[in-house]
């Protein structure tokens, strides 16, 4: 009998460090390891975004056909005061004090549709709950890129367009007048890469096609799937201006049209690499 519970044990203590073993080289493997990275030695903090040293950066706006009046201008007030900053700091960097403004009570009962930009979709969900529960008053609010965000508020479809980006002069010059409610940066994910730091560069060749395995960026030995947003998305905008002048998309690269879309499918891709707003890292 003792012998029996002897041998049990043993097979046990075998089996446990069997299992340990196999979920330590498929995490090598890059089964879910997925993290985001620093770029040039920088860490992906709002703190690096607000001091100016992390190296993918945008403002984040909102934008509207003219200048804003009436129930567009309160809410907007309202979203750049105190109380709407501090739910913009949830997940983003929220503007500095002296920039923010007062606010006052709605002047009409009109709604009010906001759309665009899917990485401040969801905070501005979470604004236009806080402002129906102070005010009564309803603001529906929609995805589908900046750019979507931009030519909606044009067409009329938006009241407010929602950009993560700064306005193109051709938006500008279409009409459009942005008000900035924050600051965000753009994160590179990656899932089972071997690796904790990039350069931009090598940021930049991966998206190229000049670089194909992380083996050749001091990783595992695997191929890269290289995921990233639509051409609408104000966070590829973003990312497509650090990579530097003369710089091109190799054109396989899967794309999202939004930040959950690309976060899926990282997770469910080892060897993947994609971006992300850093307001989102905790999405992972």
């Amino acid at each position: 009998m003792d012998k029996k519970i002897i041998t049990i044990g043993i097979v046990a203590v075998i089996a446990i460090a069997a299992v340990g073993m196999f979920m330590i080289m498929n995490k090598e493997d890059g089964g879910s390891d997925v993290k985001p990275i620093s770029l040039d030695g920088v860490d992906a903090t709002e703190d690096n975004v607000l001091n100016g040293t992390y190296p993918i950066q945008r403002n984040l706006i909102l934008c509207t056909n003219g200048a804003p009046t009436g129930n567009v201008k309160c809410f907007i007030d309202w979203i750049t005061s105190d109380e709407g900053q501090a739910i913009v700091a949830e997940e983003f960097v929220p503007l500095p004090a002296g920039s923010r403004t007062t606010f006052t009570a709605p002047v009409s009962s009109d709604d009010i549709v906001v759309g665009g930009s899917t990485s401040i979709q969801a905070t501005m969900t979470k604004l236009a709950a806080a402002y129906k529960e102070k005010y009564n008053i309803n603001v529906s609010v929609s995805g589908g890129g900046s750019g979507v965000g931009a030519s909606g508020t044009v067409s009329g479809q938006f009241d407010i367009g929602m950009c993560s980006r700064d306005l193109k002069s051709s938006e500008i010059a279409s009409g459009l007048v942005p008000t900035e409610i924050g600051k965000d940066g753009v994160a590179v994910i990656v899932n089972g890469a071997g690796v904790s730091n990039l350069t931009i560069e090598q940021v930049a060749k991966i998206y190229s096609g000049e670089i194909t395995n992380w083996k050749d960026v001091g990783g595992v030995d695997k191929a890269i799937a290289v995921i990233a947003r639509d051409d609408s998305s104000g966070t590829r905008e973003c990312f497509d201006k650090a990579m530097g002048s003369g710089w091109t998309m190799k054109s396989d690269v899967v794309k999202y049209n939004s930040t959950g879309g690309v976060i899926g499918a990282v997770k469910n891709t080892a060897g993947s690499i994609g971006y992300i707003s850093i307001g989102q890292l905790s999405a992972l």
